[in-house]
């Protein structure tokens, strides 16, 4: 919508998967409406250049438009959390068709490639990372979707040096400040879980990096079109100035009226007693035992697992740039909040096929 609003949409080239043009001009409608009304995401659509394919269809295209191309957003992703081959297949090799298609494309001035703040990997703890290159194959991460950007990054790095490629590297994006979950819910399920249940495997100084979408959509416009960077490689990110701390988190979900179990209890899921106490925990508030509730609790403890590495993730290489700074989750809890029309539990079932459950079998168990 960023290119609808500032008049550039007329020059947009998107890939969109679908049969043909009208079929991925309807996806991309669907898509934009999330962001805005119906009429202005329809007008937006209609605006935009579709390429109907995917990736690994790129390199054996013959549309001279992309020859034009100056410009190159790739945010094209698999981020199910599940160990599978589609993860590599997207994540890696259809970035580097991305990439061998555009080392044809002659007027090519900057290949903004869309990674993750969290293929800095697993081993990190109470500490801000700065941007640095991905730690090497082999280091521990928590899913294989870290592991495939962190991959993805070398790969482009090693293979395409002649690219003007920029990375940018978001952290945890949820919520949007005016639209609440309307067109980014992903995750804050989860955030509304870890204030009802009231636990956390973290420690209690510890802070969490979470950013909005309307924010990073602007940020990486910015990336894309500024003429001149100081760096190949930016968070995108809360930092310092914007971070949450546990205390601030719960504050925040608290003032929002939100029935939370406070002050928050914390452990260490690598002692002895392991994931004991988040289970029981999980269980006084969701006593369900069907398997859309067992699945919300692996996924829980996958998430978990981010939120124990207690990180922020360093901004001021974006900031010195002169991109406006982000706001802190805690201003727009209350707007996410308010746009909810659910259960947390149904909630989930959004993010549900990343770890492996089916949502079209929900209706048959307890939401």
């Amino acid at each position: 919508m960023d290119a609808f609003r500032n008049g550039s949409a007329e020059d947009c080239l998107l890939l969109v998967r679908g049969s043909d043009v009208e079929a991925c001009r309807r996806r991309l409608e669907e898509n934009l409406a999330l962001h805005s009304d119906p009429e202005t995401a329809a007008i937006a659509a209609r605006q935009c250049q579709i390429l109907p394919g995917d990736l690994q269809s790129l390199p054996l295209s013959a549309d001279p438009r992309l020859d034009a191309v100056t410009h190159i957003v790739h945010c094209a992703a698999d981020t199910s959390f599940e160990s599978k081959g589609s993860v590599w297949h997207i994540n890696v090799d259809g970035t580097l068709a991305l990439a061998a298609r555009a080392r044809r494309m002659k007027h090519l001035r900057r290949f903004l490639h869309v990674g993750t703040a969290f293929c800095c990997g697993e081993s990190r703890h109470l500490e801000t990372v700065v941007e640095a290159a991905p730690p090497p194959n082999g280091s521990p991460h928590i899913v294989d979707y870290t592991r495939s950007k962190a991959a993805a990054e070398m790969a482009l790095a090693a293979a395409f040096p002649d690219l003007p490629i920029v990375v940018a590297r978001p952290s945890i994006v949820t919520g949007h400040t005016r639209l609440g979950c309307k067109p980014s819910s992903s995750i804050f399920w989860f955030f509304r879980l870890v204030d009802h249940t009231g636990i956390l495997p973290c420690h209690e100084n510890g802070f969490i990096d979470i950013v909005p979408v309307d924010w990073v959509s602007a940020r990486l416009h910015d990336l894309l079109r500024k003429p001149d960077l100081a760096h190949a490689l930016y968070h995108v990110s809360a930092g310092v100035g914007a971070r949450m701390s546990w205390t601030d988190f719960a504050a925040a979900f608290a003032a929002a009226g939100h029935d939370g179990t406070r002050p928050y209890d914390f452990f260490d899921h690598r002692a002895a007693i392991g994931w004991k106490p988040f289970d029981e925990a999980f269980r006084r508030r969701f006593p369900q035992r069907d398997v859309m509730h067992r699945t919300m609790a692996m996924g829980a403890r996958k998430y978990h697992r981010f939120t124990a590495q207690d990180i922020a993730f360093d901004n001021t290489r974006l900031l010195a740039e002169g991109f406006a700074p982000p706001p802190r989750f805690g201003d727009y809890v209350g707007t996410c909040l308010n746009s909810i029309d659910a259960s947390i539990a149904e909630q989930f079932l959004t993010d549900a096929g990343m770890f492996g459950f089916d949502a079209s079998t929900a209706a048959k168990v307890p939401a």
